[in-house]
């Protein structure tokens, strides 16, 4: 089954995606995390369709059975983290301040590759910690 990398951002108001590779012209937006994975999954399995319908090529990961993966971007990875995680608490987790996690939230800011992997792990070690209350 091939790897179909998805990326998601948040734009505006909404979280948004699209295909990494290209040749597929094909966008969705969700309220939500789990509202824009469905809608793209199905946008682009709609978007195949009609590709097959019209005889245009269609890139070869999608020739057959396909898989989802989705990469999120720092801005989308916070705004989904709102809802489980205060930015203190993961400004404490990260050493970030709270101005500039909400900088890079709203996409003021951009954060280097360094700082994207400490938001990331500090999300991860987060969640860990509240799974031992169970």
């Amino acid at each position: 089954m091939a790897k179909v990398i998805i990326n998601v951002d948040w734009i505006d108001r909404n979280f948004g995606a699209a295909p990494q590779n290209e040749d597929m012209a094909c966008v969705a937006t969700g309220k939500t995390l789990e509202e824009v994975e469905l809608a793209i999954v199905e946008a682009l399995q709609f978007h195949i369709e009609g590709m097959k319908l019209h005889g245009d090529p269609i890139p070869a990961e999608y020739q057959d059975e396909w898989e989802p993966i989705f990469v999120l971007t720092t801005r989308a990875q916070l705004r989904y983290a709102d809802s489980f995680i205060t930015r203190k608490a993961l400004s404490r987790e990260t050493g970030i301040n709270e101005q500039q996690l909400s900088h890079y939230a709203n996409g003021h800011k951009t954060p280097r590759p360094i700082t994207q992997r400490r938001i990331t792990e500090g999300i991860r070690s987060i969640s860990r910690r509240l799974t031992l209350i169970l």
